[in-house]
């Protein structure tokens, strides 16, 4: 595996992933919410079962959990049934409220993504986040990031994307509002192996940053901090 400085070295374009990356490093606000909405429906969630099933969250990271065989036969032995389409459209639609406060209880970027998209856009690196929420669940945090005055050459959000990773189209879409015509071109960093694979259905180079307790995936190389940005 190559290193992340060999990874950036071409690249002419880099996105961050909102959540873990640009704000809520480690994803509490995110696990916070889901296991209050499962704890809703008599299911207890662990933070292991909350990290590993850590990708694009609403509705896609339910159905992640739900792919877990005790969480499935949770829900079974308290519901008397298995759960249906219409039960876990249900539970994303009782998580909305939920993700918009674990989006003003998160609201602020972290400072070291910040530092880094400030370092890279110095350097004439076009900078990106891109997101699976759409941003009427991001509200404090899209105005936090406003006042921040962070150098993004564009933001996108589900609202743009028609579907989240490990398709494709998110990166995409950033790839047609940088003017970048080679995907390879741009280097994703995100937290979650879909993001990484994303990147590699893309076309892309990704980074992974390392959360302990998740896989690295398929990224091309890893980030143990995002001060590593400024060693490339």
């Amino acid at each position: 595996m190559p290193d992340s400085v060999e990874v950036l070295q071409r690249a002419k374009a880099v996105a961050l992933s909102w959540h873990g990356v640009l704000f809520d490093r480690g994803r509490r606000a995110i696990h916070a919410a889901l296991a209050e909405n499962f704890d809703r429906w008599g299911i207890a969630v662990t933070e292991d079962e909350l990290v590993a099933t850590r990708g694009p969250t609403g509705r896609a990271q339910i159905d992640r959990l739900f792919g877990l065989p005790r969480i499935a036969e949770a829900f079974r032995a308290r519901h008397g049934r298995w759960a249906t389409p219409d039960d876990l459209a249900t539970m994303a639609r009782d998580l909305e409220p939920r993700l918009l406060a674990a989006a003003a209880s998160a609201a602020e970027p972290n400072a070291d993504a910040c530092d880094a998209l400030r370092r890279l856009h110095k350097r004439g690196v076009r900078t990106a986040v891109i997101c699976c929420t759409p941003r009427r669940l991001l509200g404090p945090q899209l105005d936090a990031l406003a006042r921040a005055h962070v150098p993004l050459d564009c933001v996108v959000t589900a609202d743009e994307a028609c579907e989240p990773a490990p398709a494709p189209w998110g990166i995409f879409e950033a790839m047609q509002q940088l003017g970048i015509d080679q995907a390879s071109d741009l280097v994703l960093i995100d937290d979650s192996p879909a993001g990484a694979a994303a990147a590699r259905n893309a076309g892309a180079r990704s980074l992974a940053l390392l959360a302990d307790g998740l896989p690295v995936g398929d990224a091309h190389a890893t980030l143990r901090s995002l001060q590593e940005l400024g060693d490339a």
